[in-house]
Parts: C-alpha cells; structure tokens; sequence
C-alpha cells in the first residue's frame, strides 16, 4: 500500500539521486531493483524504477529541480493535484502514488507503452491510435469533477471566465521578463480582446494535449501524460493543442481524428473556438520560448522561428486576415560560408559517426542547428535588419535610427490602439517570414510545416 503525502509550500533544495531513491523505498516497502533516467518533459527529471520483487508495479519518478519564485503556477506539487482528482475516475492516466513533502516530486505507475509517435511508419497505426487519443480527451471533457479538486476552479465560473484567468497568468508569466516582444504583445490584446462565451460549464483541460503527451503500445493508446498544464476551461482547447502538436509530430488525416471526438462522446465542436484557442496556444509555446526555460540551443532558434510563424499564421486564420506570401530574401555568399559548410559536414560526416555515445551524437547535431543558423544570419542577417528598419519605418509613418527605437514605437502604438490589427498583422507576417528564412537550413522539414487545416470540417459538425 502506497502513502500518499500531502504537497505543501516551503523552501526548497536540491535533492540528489540517492536521496529520491531512499524516498521510493520508505513510500513502497521495495527495493530498487532498477533506476532509469528517462526523459521526463518540461524541466523534469524523471526515471522508470522497477524492483527486486518482479510482481510489484513499475514506477514512474517526476522530479522538478527548484527554480526561482515565478508568476508561473505550474509546478509537478500542481500537477499532483490534478493526477489525485483523475484517480477515481475512468480517465486515461497513470495512478498516483506518492507525494514528496519537501521536494517537487512525485510517484505514479510507469504505464506501458512509448511515446515516439512520430517514428510510427505504418498510417494506418498513426491513424488508429490517434483515434484512441481523442476519444481519451472526450472521455476526460464529459467527466465531472468536484470543484474543489481542480486548481483554480470555483463554483460559479464560466469557461470564458477559466480562459481569462490563464490570460492573466500568460500575461504575468510574459512581463516578468522584462523583455518586451510587439509579436507577444500583439496576440495577447487579441486573445484579451476576443475571448469566446461558449455556455456550459468549464471541463479540465489537459493542457498540452497531443502527440508527445500520450503512450502507445502494440497499436493502441495507454496513457495521456504530462498534466503539468492542465487547468478548468474550454474543451475546445485541447483540440487546439492536438492541432499544435501535430505539427511536430503529424497525424495522417487530423480532420477525422477532430470529427472522431465529437462523435466518441466529446464536446460539441466550434471551429472559431478552436481558432482562438490555436492563437492562444501558439502565444503559449513563444512565451515559454521568450522566457528561455528549456531546449538546446538549436532546438530554441528552430522552436522560436517555427512557433512565430505559427503564431501568426493562427492570428490570420482566427481573424480573417488574408496574408501574401513574399518573395524570400535574395543574398549571395559570404566569405565565410564555406567555413560554415566545412564544420558543418565535419559534425556530421567525421564527430557524429565517430561515436555510439547519444549525447555526444545529440550535442553534434545541436551544434550543427546552430552553424546552419549562424550561416544564414551571417547571410541575410543584415539584409533582415534593413527590411525591418524599412517596414518599421513605413508602419510608423517616419524614418527611424534603429530597428531597437522602432520596435519600442511600435509597442507603444499597440498598447494605445493606434495601429490597425490588419495592418500590424501583415507587419508581423513579413518578420517571421524573414526569421524563419534565416532558420530554415537548421529546420530541415519543420521549416514549411504548418497547423494542420480545419477547412475541411466546417458544415460537417
């Protein structure tokens, strides 16, 4: 029998390995048999454990190192509360075990299964398991829970009131870093502006729903993981992430998987909330890119041009903005860009075939995401600049000394309303079209995805 702690608020340290290890022997009775690290998500560290008696169940740690006190609510204490109110429930997720009552950590059962969707070669399994996915999520929104269970949920709330307070949350979370961002600044009025008023009572959300985020195991789905985010609010929201997700990781016909959740039980779908809630979960995935929290180097310049674009690409669809595509930067070679080439066929042809070491080959190819970046900057970076300074300009209505003084005027303009949303938007277009030229050599196919479409679903809700 496992005992559950109670989370509670204090100081925290660092805890080391033997120490976590001592922790899950007091709470099982067991003994370690096996500790493996595994990849544990946002900021965690987390470790498959098995034991010396082969017939006790497998056991999964999720440990959160401290960080400084943010506006950031989200914390694996938190998360822990929402794996508490799944327990009793028919949703698809690993039970919770324990509880650490100093350190960010938690016990649940190591589900079964992998989470790699990406490598699955057959379609028709992507397709299937991508069903299971969503009938999970549609069993998860028709599913009551005590107000109380649920951070963040009080009786009388609505979902657009649940949307405003993760609003206010985003907001702080983006102006704690001091760093103003027009783009950031731009989706957040416009998601403050046009929250949706759906009826109905808010349901949980999972919050980061989506391929990555779930287990499967000999073509069916096992488990949805990583409630780090969820949160009372719109189930339209989850099929947002769903969209966001599979554009890292895509799913064959995405549009059947959403008509396949309505039909399995789940909410009743609204295309233009789905819209919004693709803004806001795009403005989401730049914030956390802005704070500059996780990821390699080379994963961080790919992630932040992908998920601009992304960002504006749903801004355009959600408001029906009609944005042209422009011509790419024209730029020759620079001196140096036979370096570059040079260092980057060293990493891939000579370093990482020298090894069978993983981190080694993962360092080799961040390395290279970054020399290709580097390579183009060096390339068009000042050509970006001076197409910056020029539309800045022209927005503006005059010449500027710098791009700096012309990003902080256009702040200005959008916090008193005095640029027109169209107008902005096309702005916005032309820069993350830029920046995402400038990375598309270190994005290799990530640099012409996109979300997947929804046009295909309206008039068949």
């Amino acid at each position: 029998m496992f005992r559950l702690q109670q989370d509670r608020l204090g100081p925290e340290r660092l805890a080391d390995e033997a120490e976590l290890k001592a922790w899950v022997e007091e709470q099982t009775g067991q003994s370690i048999a096996s500790w493996r690290r595994i990849s544990g998500g946002n900021r965690c560290h987390s470790w498959a454990i098995e034991f010396s008696v082969p017939s006790v169940q497998p056991l999964y740690l999720r440990y959160q190192p401290p960080r400084p006190s943010s506006a950031e609510p989200y914390t694996v204490w938190r998360e822990a509360r929402i794996y508490e109110a799944l327990k009793e429930t028919d949703v698809t997720a690993p039970r919770l075990c324990a509880v650490h009552p100093e350190h960010q950590a938690i016990l649940t059962e190591l589900r079964p299964g992998r989470a790699d969707y990406r490598s699955l070669n057959d379609e028709s399994e992507r397709q299937s398991i991508a069903l299971e996915f969503v009938e999970a999520i549609a069993q998860l929104h028709r599913t009551p829970f005590p107000v109380a269970a649920i951070p963040g949920l009080t009786e009388l709330m609505s979902i657009a009131d649940c949307v405003r307070d993760e609003l206010k949350i985003w907001r702080a979370m983006y102006a704690e870093t001091a760093m103003p961002d027009p783009l950031i600044e731009f989706a957040m009025d416009w998601l403050e502006d046009n929250v949706p008023e759906p009826a109905g009572r808010p349901v949980l959300v999972h919050g980061d729903a989506g391929p990555g985020n779930f287990l499967f195991q000999n073509g069916h789905m096992t488990a949805l993981l990583d409630w780090e985010l969820a949160h009372p609010g719109d189930p339209m929201e989850d099929l947002a992430w769903f969209s966001m997700r599979s554009v890292m990781e895509p799913v064959p016909d995405f549009a059947a998987a959403i008509l396949h959740y309505q039909a399995a039980g789940g909410a009743v779908l609204d295309l233009a909330r789905i819209h919004y809630h693709r803004v806001f979960v795009s403005t989401r995935v730049v914030i956390i890119r802005h704070r500059n929290v996780t990821g390699q180097p080379g994963n961080s310049i790919i992630s932040r041009a992908l998920n601009r674009r992304l960002l504006v690409d749903a801004l355009a669809e959600a408001s029906g903005v009609t944005l042209l595509q422009s011509p790419p930067l024209e730029a020759a070679p620079t001196p140096r860009t036979e370096l570059y080439d040079g260092v980057i066929a060293s990493l891939r042809e000579e370093i990482a075939t020298a090894t069978n070491d993983p981190h080694i080959i993962a360092a080799s190819k961040n390395n290279a995401k970054v020399l290709k970046y580097l390579r183009e900057a060096d390339r068009l970076g000042a050509l970006v600049c001076q197409r910056e300074l020029a539309d800045l300009s022209a927005l503006l209505g005059s010449p500027l000394p710098s791009v700096e003084d012309g990003r902080a005027q256009l702040i200005a303009g959008l916090r008193d309303r005095n640029i027109p949303f169209d107008t902005a938007l096309r702005f916005f277009a032309q820069r993350v079209a830029n920046d995402a030229q400038m990375a598309a050599l270190a994005s290799g196919g990530l640099a012409s995805r996109k979300l997947p479409s929804l046009d295909s679903l309206e008039g068949k809700k």
